[in-house]
Order: structure tokens, then C-alpha cells, then sequence
């Protein structure tokens, strides 16, 4: 998580300063193109009021405002009668006391962006004169705005640049940060690995001290058993050791195969027959209802072995669960490139909280359980490159198995 902050910070500086460092370009960038917008009007007025001064011709004020950046220049009086324009059909004309085109007799020098007429955008520079006889004067100087006007369009461009370094920088982020959460899951996975390996190893070898002690004192209670008389009080306390010694062993039994390190043998396993020979073995003499309806060209990549007692220990959890009546039952088929198949019971569920941790080695919701048929279930399931899901139905619970599917059969 830290990580992962560090990067988000990271990006989330590095993308604001690219942002205001071409924010403050393009605007810096714009602020020299109005500067030498006005420079160049400037530099003509200044050009015309000492042509004009010096008494030169009207030709010679012409070739002055003749530059090609010069969209049109006027002289008008202090009654907004042009006496002067490059257009000369204009000459004589008044300039309106309103509008954009109007004369304000400015004090001083004043430029701004307009639109001509042809909707093209230009700046309009007024520049104040002094007549011969001291009337008041304005120059008018409209200039295009070509590389203006191109200097929005590479700042357009600029943008749009920098969207695609931030687009780059922002999907490298989620590369990286996907990289990092597949690490650090890899990481963990192989941390848990290995402390599985090391407490299957210890358990292992607890069980097989266990087992072996196990042994001598069911084998003493069962020499016992046969030895004292069919109505020897004795006999009621010696079928407790007898049935203590069962569950220890079962538990014994469970605890090896769940830390042992498991071999495959992977083979094209037909479904249908497979769920036939679970059935018969966990639910042979079952008082409920069984409906069965597995596809029978469904076929998985399995060990058979393995995916038979992950059956039986499904349906035997199930028919626990709904006692002694209630309605199991069991589909499968083919779909994609997945084999599945389904277990759904009528009984209680399972509570929400334990859905967490309902596969985690040694816990369940049963008053006699081992806590180890789910967490054995997984394990081989995995092997196999399948999974396993244990859900809530609508009535009881449902588990999913899902394998590779093998060719149908």
C-alpha cells in the first residue's frame, strides 16, 4: 500500500507539473505574440506619424503600410471622416460613431483583438495624431494575426501532446502498479506455500507418532472388546474407546492427506459415471430425495481418484446438513472450456461470516467435524488446475466444482 501511495503521489505531481509548466508556456508564449503584435503596430504608427511630419508624399505613407501583416490602415479627422486609406475608394467616407469600426479619439495609443468583416480575427492598433493645423487625428492600423494564429494552433497541438505523455505516463502507473500487486500476491502465495510445506511437515510427522501410538491402544480395546462378556459392564466403556480411537484415527487419516504432497495423474475423467459411483458410495440408503442430471459426454481433466473422494466428501457434508430428509441435487455438463459440476442441499446453509473461512484447514460448522474435507478439497482441486466455491443457495447450500474440460466423451 505504501508502494502503491508513493506512486500515486509520484504521478499526481509529475502530471500538475507538466500541466503548469505548459500552462505557463503557451500562456507566456502568447503574451510575446500580443507583445509583438503591438511592437509591429507601434513601429508602423511610429513610421506614419514621421512621414507625415517630414511632409512626405502620400505614395511614400502607402509603401510604409504596404507590409503584407497589415490588413488595412485609415486616417480619419476629428469628425471620423477618413482623409486617408489604403483602400482609396474609402477616402471621404465617415467611420460610424458606433460598432467595432468607431472612433473613440483615444488619448493614447490603443490595441485590441477584433473580427473583420470576413469573420477573420485581427488586432486593431489606434494610434492618436496631430494634424497640420493642430486638429486631432487617428491612425488606425489592422493587422492579420497569421503567426498568432499559428501559435494557437501548435498550442493545440502542445495539449494535445501533453494529453498523450500524461495518457502514456498514467497507463505506465497502472502497468507498474498491476506489476507490483502480482508481486507482491506472488510473494505472499510463496510465503504461505512454504509455511504450509513447514507445518505440513511438522503435522505429518506429529500424525504418524499419533497414528502409531493410536494403534496399540485400539488394538488393546479391541483384544478387550472380545474378551469380555456380552454383558460385562465393561463392554460400554470399552465401545467409547473404540469410538474415540475411530475419530482420532479419522482425524489422524485426514491430517496426513492433507499435508502429504500430492501426486497426479491426470486423465480425460467422464463425469457422469464418476458422480454414479460417489453417489452409491456416500448416499447409498439415504431416506431423501437424489435427482441426478449429469450430462453424459461431460468430461474433465482430472485424477479420478482424487475428484471421486472430493464427491464423496461433498455429499456426505450435504446429507449431514439436511439430515435424515430433504432434496440433494447434483448437475454437470460441459461449458466452454470448463467441466462442472454442482451439488445443491436443502439444508441450513452455512452462516454469512463463515464464508471467509469456511475452506481454511481445521474450521467448521459442525459439532463433530475435522475441519479438514473442504481445506483437502481445495488443495487437490487446485492441483488439478480447477476450483472449488461453496455458496449460499436459495434453499441450503451449493458447491461448485470446475475443472479443465477434457473432450467429450
Amino acid at each position: 500500500m505504501a508502494v502503491r501511495a508513493f506512486l500515486a503521489v509520484a504521478l499526481a505531481l509529475s502530471s500538475a507539473g507538466i500541466l503548469f509548466a505548459t500552462w505557463q508556456s503557451l500562456t507566456t508564449a502568447r503574451e510575446l505574440g500580443d507583445r509583438a503584435l503591438e511592437s509591429a503596430a507601434r513601429a508602423l504608427s511610429a513610421s506614419v506619424e514621421n512621414a507625415l511630419r517630414a511632409g512626405k508624399s502620400e505614395a511614400e505613407v502607402r509603401s510604409i503600410l504596404s507590409d503584407r501583416v497589415v490588413a488595412y490602415a485609415l486616417i480619419a479627422g476629428a469628425d471620423g471622416t477618413i482623409r486617408f486609406h489604403v483602400n482609396r475608394e474609402l477616402v471621404g467616407t465617415r467611420l460610424p460613431a458606433t460598432g467595432p469600426n468607431s472612433w473613440d479619439r483615444p488619448e493614447h495609443p490603443v490595441g485590441r483583438k477584433v473580427t473583420l468583416g470576413v469573420g477573420t480575427p485581427a488586432y486593431q492598433y489606434d494610434y492618436p495624431l496631430r494634424g497640420p493645423d493642430g486638429s486631432s487625428e487617428m491612425l488606425r492600423i489592422v493587422l492579420h494575426l497569421g503567426a498568432v494564429d499559428r501559435l494557437g494552433a501548435q498550442s493545440r497541438r502542445l495539449w494535445l501532446i501533453v494529453g498523450g505523455v500524461l495518457s502514456l505516463l498514467a497507463a505506465a502507473g497502472l502497468a507498474l502498479d498491476r506489476m507490483l500487486t502480482r508481486l507482491v500476491a506472488l510473494r505472499d502465495r510463496m510465503d504461505r506455500q512454504e509455511r504450509l510445506s513447514l507445518v505440513g511437515q511438522l503435522t505429518a510427522t506429529l500424525a504418524h507418532e499419533i497414528r502409531n501410538a493410536l494403534w496399540g491402544v485400539k488394538g488393546y480395546a479391541q483384544w478387550l472388546d472380545e474378551k469380555l462378556p456380552a454383558q460385562s459392564p465393561g463392554k460400554a466403556d470399552v465401545a467409547s474407546i473404540l469410538q474415540g480411537t475411530g475419530r482420532i484415527e479419522s482425524l489422524v487419516d485426514g491430517l496426513l492427506r492433507y499435508a502429504r504432497d500430492e501426486a497426479y495423474r491426470i486423465e480425460a475423467v467422464r463425469l457422469a459415471p464418476l458422480v454414479d459411483e460417489a453417489v452409491s458410495t456416500a448416499a447409498s440408503g439415504w431416506a431423501g430425495t437424489l435427482a441426478v442430471d449429469v450430462a453424459e459426454t461431460a468430461a474433465a481433466w482430472a485424477d479420478r481418484e482424487k475428484l471421486l473422494r472430493v464427491l464423496v466428501n461433498g455429499i456426505r457434508n450435504a446429507l449431514q446438513a439436511m439430515g435424515g430428509e430433504g432434496r440433494l441435487t447434483i448437475t454437470g455438463a460441459s461449458t466452454g472450456g470448463t467441466a462442472w459440476i454442482r451439488l445443491e442441499d436443502t439444508g441450513a446453509g452455512f452462516p454469512p461470516e463463515a464464508a471467509a473461512k469456511i475452506f481454511t484447514p481445521f474450521y467448521t460448522t459442525k459439532t463433530d467435524g475435522t475441519g479438514l474435507g473442504l481445506a483437502y478439497s481445495r488443495k487437490v482441486l487446485e492441483g488439478m488446475k480447477g476450483m472449488i466455491q461453496l455458496d449460499n443457495g436459495a434453499r441450503g447450500a451449493v458447491l461448485t466444482l470446475r475443472l479443465p474440460r477434457a473432450k467429450d466423451g
